[in-house]
């Protein structure tokens, strides 16, 4: 399964950010899109982060002989995704349930907001340590 990291992880990324950039669209231009359009979004960012979380543990595995400097960055790498795709399970679940028990409440959509521009914030710093590992120091080249 560590084969695929690469090809499931962008995914969730770019799901990721773009239900945030509608988020934020839809609060401040409420009439160009509806409501769940964001939520949608987020949602199908969803199950294709917790494959990659699974791909990127099991491709963690495969890789044994690595000097400290990268064993130290793949487990930067490991804990902030792990902290997305967590926050993303939790945040979506509370969407959902805030979404249907208050389903005009303006500030629902503010901390949702908030919330998806803290992931934005973590996939992006989890998307440049993974390129690192693989630019810098070569981790999942060749397995293929």
């Amino acid at each position: 399964m560590g084969e695929i990291h690469p090809f499931v992880t962008h995914f969730p990324i770019v799901l990721i950010l773009t239900a945030t950039l509608f988020q934020l669209t839809y609060i401040f231009q409420p009439s160009w899109m509806d409501r769940r359009t964001p939520l949608w979004l987020f949602g199908l960012s969803v199950i294709p982060a917790i494959l990659s979380m699974m791909s990127g543990q099991e491709a963690a595995t495969a890789v044994q002989d690595l000097h400290s400097s990268a064993r130290s960055l793949m487990e930067q790498h490991e804990d902030t995704a792990s902290f997305t795709v967590w926050t993303s399970i939790i945040l979506f679940l509370g969407w959902i349930w805030f979404y249907l028990r208050f389903p005009d409440d303006r500030r629902v959509d503010m901390i949702v907001a908030a919330f998806l521009l803290l992931l934005s914030v973590s996939v992006a710093i989890a998307g440049y340590l993974g390129g690192l590992l693989v630019m810098r120091h070569g981790v999942g080249v060749g397995l293929l």
